[in-house]
């Protein structure tokens, strides 16, 4: 059956929200019908809002938590009650189906198109392969980050990078995913946990999800500073692992310049370098510090995660009090200040994650 929804629509040419009433129709085959609970606003969802070179309206989200309300005729996996994150990574993607992204239809005869999901608004139709089973009970706040920030920032200190205990960590971008993946490492039992930011409310906040040091990038040399707090018993200085968050490409030489360089001659590596912020463009870095350093240059694209698998990971880690997300939530809005969020978000305004909640 087709249900009443409120829809965030990216209009072609403006960068301004409309918030507009729809009808959404029933499921296709393979998709789920899920009433929102709450959802966050992510910085990537800023690229498309101000693409200049688009040309079909958008809608937008890739992270939340609802109730499925119905479900298609070829789903067995879920069925309407059940609870559900909503991510942009298939949760079986070797299951021999492509999952297809969502379109939603207006009278008018638009089409706003998705590159996957959907979630900013009262409802989401989405392919089956984008819900993850939740637990019964599992908090709002946790379900409306785990899909996109928890799993790219945890994810990346978990698979990308399998931080273990006594290793040393730099996190350059103290925002909501660089936030989960200094818990994420700090969880694992890392030794040195340094938080590299501009911003002195952001550094203050990494500490209390488990950064051992702080540097503002803005007042001294990130690069120095971060070699200072990880001095080596082989005399070598510098981080096992440094994740950048920034998405600055500009930012990426200087990150692989913190992380500590191999002993040529006695077989020892050096440490890796892990991208986990979207880069906007092309960027250099400094190629002889990759060859000498024997560093690693490595790519994250949604922590490398597995949905299904690592979700219940962090479910656990929230029952056990390791993992605080309403603590990572600075900023919530309603549906009707969407526009709000979007320019908190875009300003700078936001620590950690900014989410919007409904009723």
């Amino acid at each position: 059956m087709s249900v009443s929804a409120q829809i965030a629509v990216l209009p072609v040419g403006q960068s301004e929200l409309e918030i507009r009433d729809v009808e959404l129709p029933a499921p296709g085959p393979y998709e789920v019908t899920v009433r929102q609970r709450a959802f966050a606003v992510c910085h990537s969802q800023l690229d498309r809002i101000f693409d200049t070179g688009r040309t079909e309206p958008m809608v937008l989200g890739h992270e939340s938590i609802g109730e499925v309300v119905e479900v298609g005729e070829a789903v067995d996996y879920v069925r309407p009650g059940d609870e559900v994150f909503i991510t942009w990574v298939p949760r079986s993607p070797t299951a021999g189906r492509a999952p297809v992204p969502a379109w939603v239809h207006f009278p008018d005869g638009e089409v706003a198109k998705t590159h996957n999901t959907f979630t900013w608004g009262t409802h989401a139709v989405v392919d089956e392969q984008y819900v993850v089973k939740a637990p019964d009970g599992a908090p709002s706040d946790l379900g409306a980050i785990i899909g996109c920030a928890l799993m790219t920032g945890a994810g990346a200190a978990l698979n990308s990078a399998d931080v273990q205990s006594g290793d040393t960590v730099a996190v350059w971008g103290a925002g909501g995913v660089g936030l989960c993946a200094i818990a994420a490492a700090s969880i694992r039992g890392a030794a040195e946990i340094i938080a590299v930011d501009v911003d002195e409310q952001k550094l203050e906040l990494a500490t209390r999800f488990g950064a051992t040091a702080t540097v503002n990038a803005r007042t001294s040399d990130p690069v120095e500073e971060v070699r200072s707090f990880t001095p080596h018993d082989d005399g070598t200085r510098g981080v096992d692992y440094s994740f950048d968050c920034t998405g600055i490409g500009d930012n990426v030489a200087t990150s692989l310049a913190g992380v500590r360089p191999g002993i040529r001659g006695a077989g020892i590596r050096g440490g890796s370098n892990v991208l986990v912020g979207i880069p906007r463009e092309p960027f250099l870095f400094n190629s002889m510090d990759l060859l000498n350093g024997e560093k690693s240059l490595v790519g994250c694209v949604g922590g490398s995660c597995s949905p299904e698998r690592d979700f219940a990971q962090f479910v656990e880690w929230t029952r056990d009090g390791l993992f605080d997300p309403s603590s990572l939530i600075t900023d919530r809005f309603r549906l009707d200040q969407l526009n709000d969020a979007v320019a908190a978000l875009h300003d700078g305004r936001v620590r950690g994650r900014a989410v919007v909640e409904l009723g």
